[in-house]
Protein backbone atom coordinates (compact mmCIF):
# COMPACT_ATOMS: atom_id res chain seq x y z
CA UNK A 1 0.00 0.00 0.00
CA UNK A 2 1.35 3.44 -0.94
CA UNK A 3 1.41 5.96 1.90
CA UNK A 4 2.46 9.56 1.33
CA UNK A 5 1.84 13.14 2.43
CA UNK A 6 1.61 16.51 0.75
CA UNK A 7 1.89 19.90 2.44
CA UNK A 8 -0.37 22.49 0.83
CA UNK A 9 -2.60 25.50 1.33
CA UNK A 10 -5.91 25.97 3.16
CA UNK A 11 -8.85 26.57 0.79
CA UNK A 12 -9.73 30.09 1.95
CA UNK A 13 -6.20 31.56 1.62
CA UNK A 14 -6.07 31.12 -2.18
CA UNK A 15 -8.10 33.66 -4.16
CA UNK A 16 -9.55 33.34 -7.66
CA UNK A 17 -9.85 29.55 -7.95
CA UNK A 18 -12.66 28.76 -10.38
CA UNK A 19 -13.33 32.46 -11.08
CA UNK A 20 -13.98 33.96 -14.49
CA UNK A 21 -10.91 36.21 -14.13
CA UNK A 22 -8.61 33.20 -14.60
CA UNK A 23 -6.15 34.79 -12.16
CA UNK A 24 -5.11 32.96 -9.00
CA UNK A 25 -3.37 34.49 -5.97
CA UNK A 26 -2.12 33.41 -2.55
CA UNK A 27 -3.47 36.09 -0.22
CA UNK A 28 -0.84 38.53 1.07
CA UNK A 29 -2.05 37.81 4.62
CA UNK A 30 -0.84 34.19 4.30
CA UNK A 31 0.25 32.86 7.71
CA UNK A 32 2.42 29.72 7.38
CA UNK A 33 1.38 28.57 10.86
CA UNK A 34 -2.34 28.86 10.23
CA UNK A 35 -2.95 28.61 6.50
CA UNK A 36 -1.23 25.37 5.52
CA UNK A 37 -2.69 21.87 5.40
CA UNK A 38 -1.22 18.37 5.48
CA UNK A 39 -2.85 15.77 3.21
CA UNK A 40 -2.07 12.19 4.28
CA UNK A 41 -3.00 9.56 1.69
CA UNK A 42 -3.18 5.77 1.64
CA UNK A 43 -3.69 4.14 -1.73
CA UNK A 44 -3.93 0.40 -2.25
CA UNK A 45 -3.19 -0.68 -5.81
CA UNK A 46 -5.95 -2.63 -7.59
CA UNK A 47 -7.20 -5.25 -7.81
CA UNK A 48 -9.81 -3.68 -10.09
CA UNK A 49 -9.32 -0.80 -12.53
CA UNK A 50 -10.05 2.87 -11.92
CA UNK A 51 -13.42 4.28 -12.94
CA UNK A 52 -11.90 5.33 -16.27
CA UNK A 53 -10.77 1.76 -16.98
CA UNK A 54 -7.05 2.29 -16.35
CA UNK A 55 -5.15 -0.02 -13.97
CA UNK A 56 -5.02 1.13 -10.35
CA UNK A 57 -1.22 1.28 -9.94
CA UNK A 58 -1.30 2.96 -6.53
CA UNK A 59 1.42 5.45 -7.50
CA UNK A 60 -0.67 8.34 -8.85
CA UNK A 61 -2.69 10.92 -6.92
CA UNK A 62 -5.85 10.38 -8.96
CA UNK A 63 -8.70 12.80 -9.67
CA UNK A 64 -12.43 12.71 -10.40
CA UNK A 65 -12.46 13.13 -14.18
CA UNK A 66 -15.07 10.33 -14.46
CA UNK A 67 -16.80 10.15 -11.06
CA UNK A 68 -17.24 13.81 -10.13
CA UNK A 69 -17.40 14.51 -6.37
CA UNK A 70 -16.50 10.88 -5.73
CA UNK A 71 -13.05 10.25 -7.21
CA UNK A 72 -11.97 7.71 -9.81
CA UNK A 73 -9.96 5.65 -7.29
CA UNK A 74 -12.10 4.20 -4.49
CA UNK A 75 -9.04 2.77 -2.68
CA UNK A 76 -7.48 6.25 -2.39
CA UNK A 77 -8.29 7.31 1.18
CA UNK A 78 -6.86 10.14 3.25
CA UNK A 79 -6.98 12.54 6.18
CA UNK A 80 -6.46 16.29 6.32
CA UNK A 81 -4.90 18.16 9.27
CA UNK A 82 -3.39 21.55 10.03
CA UNK A 83 0.39 21.95 9.97
CA UNK A 84 0.61 20.69 13.59
CA UNK A 85 -1.41 17.53 12.90
CA UNK A 86 -4.75 18.67 14.34
CA UNK A 87 -8.17 18.08 12.76
CA UNK A 88 -9.73 21.01 10.88
CA UNK A 89 -12.96 22.35 12.44
CA UNK A 90 -15.89 21.89 10.08
CA UNK A 91 -14.06 19.44 7.81
CA UNK A 92 -14.54 15.69 7.85
CA UNK A 93 -11.14 14.43 9.05
CA UNK A 94 -10.93 11.62 6.53
CA UNK A 95 -12.52 9.83 3.62
CA UNK A 96 -12.21 9.40 -0.12
CA UNK A 97 -9.52 11.89 -1.17
CA UNK A 98 -8.77 12.96 -4.73
CA UNK A 99 -7.73 15.91 -6.90
CA UNK A 100 -10.67 17.92 -8.20
CA UNK A 101 -8.88 19.90 -10.91
CA UNK A 102 -5.44 20.96 -12.07
CA UNK A 103 -4.43 24.56 -12.77
CA UNK A 104 -1.38 25.39 -14.86
CA UNK A 105 -0.11 28.69 -13.47
CA UNK A 106 2.19 31.06 -15.32
CA UNK A 107 4.82 32.76 -13.15
CA UNK A 108 5.96 36.36 -13.69
CA UNK A 109 9.23 34.94 -15.07
CA UNK A 110 7.37 32.86 -17.67
CA UNK A 111 7.67 29.49 -15.92
CA UNK A 112 4.83 27.19 -14.95
CA UNK A 113 3.55 25.78 -11.64
CA UNK A 114 1.17 22.84 -11.35
CA UNK A 115 -1.57 23.64 -8.84
CA UNK A 116 -4.20 21.09 -7.75
CA UNK A 117 -7.39 21.32 -5.71
CA UNK A 118 -7.82 18.54 -3.14
CA UNK A 119 -11.26 17.22 -2.18
CA UNK A 120 -12.38 14.85 0.55
CA UNK A 121 -15.81 13.26 0.04
CA UNK A 122 -16.81 16.05 -2.34
CA UNK A 123 -15.60 18.99 -0.18
CA UNK A 124 -12.60 21.12 -1.14
CA UNK A 125 -10.00 20.63 1.60
CA UNK A 126 -7.15 22.71 0.16
CA UNK A 127 -4.54 22.85 -2.57
CA UNK A 128 -1.14 21.36 -3.39
CA UNK A 129 1.46 22.76 -5.78
CA UNK A 130 4.62 21.73 -7.59
CA UNK A 131 6.33 24.91 -6.34
CA UNK A 132 5.45 27.32 -3.51
CA UNK A 133 3.35 30.38 -4.39
CA UNK A 134 4.54 33.89 -3.54
CA UNK A 135 1.93 35.75 -1.44
CA UNK A 136 0.32 38.65 -3.29
CA UNK A 137 1.52 37.60 -6.77
CA UNK A 138 -1.17 37.13 -9.44
CA UNK A 139 -0.80 33.95 -11.54
CA UNK A 140 -2.75 33.57 -14.81
CA UNK A 141 -3.93 29.99 -15.28
CA UNK A 142 -5.67 27.44 -17.46
CA UNK A 143 -7.50 24.55 -15.85
CA UNK A 144 -8.45 20.97 -16.71
CA UNK A 145 -9.63 17.76 -15.05
CA UNK A 146 -7.09 15.46 -13.42
CA UNK A 147 -6.99 12.28 -15.46
CA UNK A 148 -4.58 9.42 -16.19
CA UNK A 149 -2.35 11.63 -18.35
CA UNK A 150 -1.74 14.41 -15.83
CA UNK A 151 -2.22 12.86 -12.39
CA UNK A 152 0.92 13.65 -10.35
CA UNK A 153 3.32 10.82 -9.54
CA UNK A 154 3.22 10.35 -5.77
CA UNK A 155 6.86 9.19 -5.75
CA UNK A 156 7.98 12.63 -7.01
CA UNK A 157 9.25 14.68 -4.02
CA UNK A 158 9.22 18.07 -5.73
CA UNK A 159 5.68 18.98 -4.59
CA UNK A 160 6.70 18.64 -0.94
CA UNK A 161 8.39 21.34 1.08
CA UNK A 162 10.98 20.86 3.82
CA UNK A 163 13.43 23.05 5.74
CA UNK A 164 16.88 23.40 4.15
CA UNK A 165 19.39 21.76 6.46
CA UNK A 166 22.92 20.43 6.81
CA UNK A 167 23.40 16.82 7.88
CA UNK A 168 25.35 16.11 11.08
CA UNK A 169 29.08 15.95 10.38
CA UNK A 170 29.12 18.70 7.74
CA UNK A 171 32.26 20.83 8.14
CA UNK A 172 31.59 24.60 8.22
CA UNK A 173 34.44 27.08 7.67
CA UNK A 174 35.09 29.32 10.70
CA UNK A 175 37.95 31.73 11.54
CA UNK A 176 39.44 28.88 13.60
CA UNK A 177 39.20 26.34 10.77
CA UNK A 178 36.56 23.80 9.78
CA UNK A 179 34.05 22.92 12.52
CA UNK A 180 31.39 20.19 12.47
CA UNK A 181 27.96 21.79 12.24
CA UNK A 182 26.75 19.99 15.38
CA UNK A 183 29.54 21.69 17.38
CA UNK A 184 28.53 25.24 16.41
CA UNK A 185 26.74 27.45 18.96
CA UNK A 186 24.86 30.73 18.95
CA UNK A 187 27.46 33.52 18.95
CA UNK A 188 30.10 31.52 17.07
CA UNK A 189 31.67 33.16 14.03
CA UNK A 190 31.42 31.60 10.56
CA UNK A 191 33.36 32.72 7.47
CA UNK A 192 31.00 33.83 4.68
CA UNK A 193 31.66 33.90 0.94
CA UNK A 194 32.76 37.56 1.04
CA UNK A 195 35.53 36.66 3.50
CA UNK A 196 33.90 38.19 6.54
CA UNK A 197 33.25 36.49 9.88
CA UNK A 198 29.54 36.62 10.77
CA UNK A 199 27.93 35.71 14.08
CA UNK A 200 25.36 32.90 14.28
CA UNK A 201 22.15 34.36 15.69
CA UNK A 202 20.14 31.13 15.96
CA UNK A 203 20.79 27.44 15.39
CA UNK A 204 18.41 24.52 15.43
CA UNK A 205 18.44 20.78 14.85
CA UNK A 206 15.97 18.02 14.17
CA UNK A 207 16.21 14.24 13.97
CA UNK A 208 14.07 12.86 11.14
CA UNK A 209 13.14 9.21 10.60
CA UNK A 210 13.46 9.18 6.80
CA UNK A 211 12.70 5.45 6.60
CA UNK A 212 8.98 6.19 7.10
CA UNK A 213 6.88 6.05 3.93
CA UNK A 214 5.61 9.59 4.50
CA UNK A 215 9.16 10.99 4.96
CA UNK A 216 11.01 9.54 1.98
CA UNK A 217 11.08 13.00 0.41
CA UNK A 218 13.27 14.16 3.31
CA UNK A 219 16.10 11.72 2.60
CA UNK A 220 19.39 13.61 2.25
CA UNK A 221 21.05 14.43 -1.05
CA UNK A 222 24.69 13.36 -1.40
CA UNK A 223 26.93 15.63 -3.47
CA UNK A 224 30.06 13.57 -4.07
CA UNK A 225 33.59 14.93 -3.77
CA UNK A 226 34.39 16.90 -6.93
CA UNK A 227 30.84 16.66 -8.36
CA UNK A 228 30.45 20.46 -8.76
CA UNK A 229 33.99 21.35 -9.88
CA UNK A 230 37.52 20.08 -9.37
CA UNK A 231 37.83 19.58 -5.61
CA UNK A 232 34.33 20.95 -4.93
CA UNK A 233 33.09 19.75 -2.58
CA UNK A 234 36.33 18.67 -0.92
CA UNK A 235 34.55 15.63 0.53
CA UNK A 236 31.07 14.15 0.14
CA UNK A 237 28.47 16.74 1.20
CA UNK A 238 25.08 15.68 2.59
CA UNK A 239 22.21 18.20 2.73
CA UNK A 240 18.42 18.17 2.83
CA UNK A 241 16.68 18.17 -0.58
CA UNK A 242 15.75 21.87 -0.53
CA UNK A 243 19.11 23.12 0.74
CA UNK A 244 20.41 25.53 -1.90
CA UNK A 245 23.88 25.29 -3.43
CA UNK A 246 25.70 28.25 -5.02
CA UNK A 247 26.51 27.33 -8.62
CA UNK A 248 29.03 29.41 -10.60
CA UNK A 249 29.61 28.88 -14.32
CA UNK A 250 31.30 30.69 -17.16
CA UNK A 251 28.03 31.26 -19.05
CA UNK A 252 25.80 31.89 -16.00
CA UNK A 253 25.57 35.60 -16.81
CA UNK A 254 24.25 34.80 -20.30
CA UNK A 255 21.70 32.28 -19.02
CA UNK A 256 20.33 34.03 -15.94
CA UNK A 257 21.77 37.58 -15.94
CA UNK A 258 23.69 36.64 -12.79
CA UNK A 259 27.28 35.48 -12.31
CA UNK A 260 26.21 32.85 -9.77
CA UNK A 261 22.89 31.38 -8.64
CA UNK A 262 21.43 29.26 -5.86
CA UNK A 263 19.90 25.88 -6.75
CA UNK A 264 18.03 23.46 -4.42
CA UNK A 265 20.05 20.26 -4.12
CA UNK A 266 17.12 18.13 -5.34
CA UNK A 267 17.26 19.95 -8.69
CA UNK A 268 20.90 18.88 -9.17
CA UNK A 269 20.09 15.15 -9.24
CA UNK A 270 20.82 15.03 -12.97
CA UNK A 271 24.49 15.75 -12.33
CA UNK A 272 27.02 12.93 -12.09
CA UNK A 273 27.86 12.36 -8.42
CA UNK A 274 24.61 13.84 -7.02
CA UNK A 275 22.11 11.32 -5.69
CA UNK A 276 19.56 10.54 -2.98
CA UNK A 277 20.82 8.51 0.00
CA UNK A 278 18.26 5.75 -0.49
CA UNK A 279 19.33 3.67 2.52
CA UNK A 280 19.16 6.55 5.04
CA UNK A 281 17.25 5.73 8.23
CA UNK A 282 17.45 8.49 10.86
CA UNK A 283 19.10 11.79 9.90
CA UNK A 284 20.16 14.67 12.16
CA UNK A 285 19.56 17.95 10.30
CA UNK A 286 21.02 21.30 11.45
CA UNK A 287 20.31 24.83 10.26
CA UNK A 288 21.52 28.24 11.40
CA UNK A 289 20.76 31.87 10.69
CA UNK A 290 22.66 35.18 10.55
CA UNK A 291 21.43 38.77 10.52
CA UNK A 292 21.26 38.38 6.72
CA UNK A 293 21.09 35.49 4.30
CA UNK A 294 24.68 34.36 3.72
CA UNK A 295 26.74 31.93 1.66
CA UNK A 296 29.04 29.72 3.75
CA UNK A 297 31.64 27.07 3.00
CA UNK A 298 30.47 23.55 3.82
CA UNK A 299 32.84 20.67 3.01
CA UNK A 300 34.52 23.10 0.62
CA UNK A 301 31.32 23.96 -1.31
CA UNK A 302 29.40 27.24 -1.19
CA UNK A 303 25.95 26.74 0.29
CA UNK A 304 23.31 28.88 1.97
CA UNK A 305 22.52 29.65 5.57
CA UNK A 306 18.86 29.30 6.53
CA UNK A 307 16.63 31.84 4.79
CA UNK A 308 13.63 32.25 7.11
CA UNK A 309 10.94 32.73 4.47
CA UNK A 310 7.37 31.60 5.00
CA UNK A 311 8.03 28.15 3.53
CA UNK A 312 11.04 27.42 5.75
CA UNK A 313 9.21 28.62 8.85
CA UNK A 314 6.22 26.39 8.11
CA UNK A 315 8.40 23.27 8.15
CA UNK A 316 9.93 23.94 11.56
CA UNK A 317 8.82 22.36 14.78
CA UNK A 318 6.54 24.69 16.74
CA UNK A 319 9.00 25.55 19.52
CA UNK A 320 11.84 26.22 17.06
CA UNK A 321 9.59 28.54 15.07
CA UNK A 322 8.65 30.47 18.22
CA UNK A 323 12.31 30.78 19.18
CA UNK A 324 13.30 32.12 15.77
CA UNK A 325 10.37 34.56 15.66
CA UNK A 326 11.34 35.86 19.09
CA UNK A 327 14.75 36.79 17.65
CA UNK A 328 13.32 38.16 14.40
CA UNK A 329 9.71 39.23 15.16
CA UNK A 330 9.21 40.85 11.74
CA UNK A 331 9.43 37.42 10.12
CA UNK A 332 5.92 36.64 11.39
CA UNK A 333 4.52 39.16 8.88
CA UNK A 334 5.21 37.70 5.43
CA UNK A 335 3.84 40.85 3.78
CA UNK A 336 6.80 42.79 5.28
CA UNK A 337 9.92 40.68 4.59
CA UNK A 338 12.23 42.71 6.84
CA UNK A 339 14.92 40.04 6.86
CA UNK A 340 16.13 41.02 3.42
CA UNK A 341 16.70 39.28 0.07
CA UNK A 342 18.39 35.97 -0.66
CA UNK A 343 22.17 36.11 -1.06
CA UNK A 344 21.88 35.25 -4.78
CA UNK A 345 19.20 34.62 -7.38
CA UNK A 346 17.33 31.36 -6.67
CA UNK A 347 16.57 29.20 -9.69
CA UNK A 348 13.15 27.64 -10.10
CA UNK A 349 12.72 24.08 -11.33
CA UNK A 350 12.69 24.73 -15.09
CA UNK A 351 15.70 27.08 -14.84
CA UNK A 352 17.62 24.45 -12.87
CA UNK A 353 16.92 21.89 -15.59
CA UNK A 354 18.54 24.23 -18.10
CA UNK A 355 21.56 24.67 -15.85
CA UNK A 356 21.99 20.92 -15.29
CA UNK A 357 21.70 20.24 -19.02
CA UNK A 358 24.63 22.61 -19.65
CA UNK A 359 26.76 20.85 -17.00
CA UNK A 360 26.16 17.37 -18.42
CA UNK A 361 26.87 18.30 -22.04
Amino acid sequence: MATYSYIGYAPDIVLGVGSFQEILMLDASFDPGEDRRVFNVEDEAGPGPLANGDPDNGTDFNGDSILFNMGNDETQQGTVTDIDGNNIPGLTPGGNIYLGATYELTTPEGGTINFYSVEVDGVIAGYVTSEPLVPGVAYPYVTSDVGPNNAPDTTDPTALVDVPCFVQGTLIQTPKGETAVEDLKVGDLVVTADGQAKEIRWIGSRIVDVSRADALHLRPIRIAKGALAEGVPSSDLFVSPNHRILMPAADMQLLFEEAEVLVPAKFLLGLHGVDVVADAQRVSYYHFIFDEHEIVMSNGAQTESLFPGDIALSGMEHQSRLELLELFPDLSDVSRPEYGPTAAKVLCKHEAKLLVSRYVQ
